[in-house]
């Protein structure tokens, strides 16, 4: 036996048709056990990304009783938990975040598929050879599902449930996210934010408040867990969202030794970008040139110098006034020619988020909305459910900010049913995020 829990037992197993090691998930308890088990089967089945666990197949046994034993199975994995890994304290923040970031990426291809896994916690992510695996979709939901378990079995773990899991809320990709954000700050505090392994304790905890992340972590790690950890789901991120910001923040490997690049101007206000564009790599190739013209024509200048008839005065010699040279050499200046003009970007004008107001605010949801339309990438019935709730949108209206959240969560909805791209998704709730910044919510 691999593991052993309070819903089922995995073991070891052989595939003997096609002669493979596999996982076998036996459910323990009643038919709602055998049920659950039925559900994680179908649902993981919708899913295929290299960051989740494959289910390979739903089964059911007949036990010498006449009762039936119902078993999934599924990819064997090599490595060892997060919980296992964080038994001797929290980790690095770096290495949180690359953890995070496979976790998001996964999450964000269950949401796209429509499911929801509803347990996010360092047990159930595993560290493989191959990267980072998310397990056990056992008590996942398909999106908007109602919750119908009035005994609590699938409300999950204490310590990593959402908020609104205890209300009886339909599932939803957000309560994910809130499971992502007990994760990274487990990984980096070396406990959850409320550490409790009942539901009375977690009631208690919340009365007192969580526990405080460790100094030293940067500012957008803090404002992401925070953001995850949000009461309302409607203010927590997307998985993408998540997945992009924690992408950024994973530390750079070390760079080679290269030739020291020329120092910045010595203001530091400001950087010179080429006239006609062409980005970095064709100032670098223009400096090049210029540097070698320069280099050529003091090597000529040297030469002309030295052989100069009035004993190397420093300066070229020139043929008297009228007479025509008879010098086949080409004539040189001591200036190479000039690079095209340089067009000076000051990096301190004021960011567009410094100066959008709620109008212009408005304005830029709605013209991604209408671009994503234009491109194929919203599907034109959602595009118009999204164009009718901003009109309903003015600007100093004290519903702007609930009215926010609605579309945000519309924008959720729609990318797991697949009426709108990721790309579309994540442009949208960033300008959502804007939009609500400068509302006052």
């Amino acid at each position: 036996m691999i593991e052993t829990g309070g819903m089922a037992q995995v073991w070891r197993a052989v595939d003997e048709l096609l002669d493979r090691p596999v996982a076998v998930k036996l459910p323990a308890g009643d038919t709602r056990a055998a049920h659950l088990a039925w559900r994680e089967a179908r649902l993981a089945a919708r899913l295929s990304h290299p960051g989740i666990a494959a289910v390979h197949d739903y089964r059911e046994a007949v036990r010498p009783d006449g009762s039936v034993a119902p078993f999934v199975v599924m990819e064997l994995l090599a490595g060892e938990t997060v919980a296992a890994r964080l038994v001797d304290g929290p980790m690095p923040w770096g290495e949180a975040v690359s953890i995070g970031t496979a976790v998001a990426e996964a999450l964000a291809a269950a949401h796209a598929a429509g499911v929801v896994h509803r347990d996010i916690k360092p047990g159930n992510v595993m560290l493989c050879p191959g990267g980072v695996k998310l397990l056990d979709f056992g008590i996942s939901a398909a999106a908007g599902e109602p919750d119908d378990d009035d005994t609590g079995a699938t409300f999950g773990t204490p310590a990593y449930a959402a908020p609104e899991r205890l209300d009886g809320k339909p599932a939803e990709p957000a309560t994910d996210l809130y499971g992502l954000g007990v994760l990274l700050f487990e990984m980096v505090a070396g406990q959850p934010p409320y550490s409790v392994d009942t539901w009375e304790e977690l009631a208690a905890a919340q009365a007192s408040g969580p526990a405080r992340l460790p100094d030293g972590l940067p500012a957008r790690l803090r404002d992401l867990i925070s953001r995850c950890l949000e009461d309302n789901p409607f203010r927590r991120p997307s998985a993408a969202e998540a997945r992009r910001a924690l992408s950024r923040l994973i530390p750079s490997a070390p760079a080679r030794s290269t030739i020291p690049l020329p120092e910045p101007p010595p203001t530091g206000l400001a950087r010179v970008v080429p006239m006609g564009g062409g980005g970095p790599g064709l100032g670098r190739r223009i400096g090049a040139v210029a540097g070698l013209v320069l280099t050529i024509a003091a090597f000529i200048l040297l030469v002309n110098t030295v052989s100069s008839p009035d004993g190397g005065s420093g300066e070229l010699a020139q043929p008297p006034a009228g007479t025509p040279s008879t010098d086949s050499s080409p004539q040189v200046t001591t200036e190479p020619p000039s690079p095209p003009a340089p067009r000076i970007e000051s990096t301190t004008e004021p960011t567009a988020a410094a100066t959008l107001t709620v109008d212009a605010a408005l304005s830029r949801v709605r013209a991604a909305v209408e671009r994503g339309e234009q491109l194929g990438e919203i599907r034109p019935d959602v595009a118009l459910d999204f164009m009718n709730l901003l009109r309903q949108m003015q600007a100093g209206d004290s519903v702007v900010s609930d009215q926010v959240d609605q579309l945000s969560s519309k924008v959720r909805q729609r990318l797991a049913e697949g009426a709108l791209t990721e790309a579309q998704a994540s442009a949208l709730q960033e300008r959502l995020t804007d939009l609500r910044d400068v509302s006052g919510a």
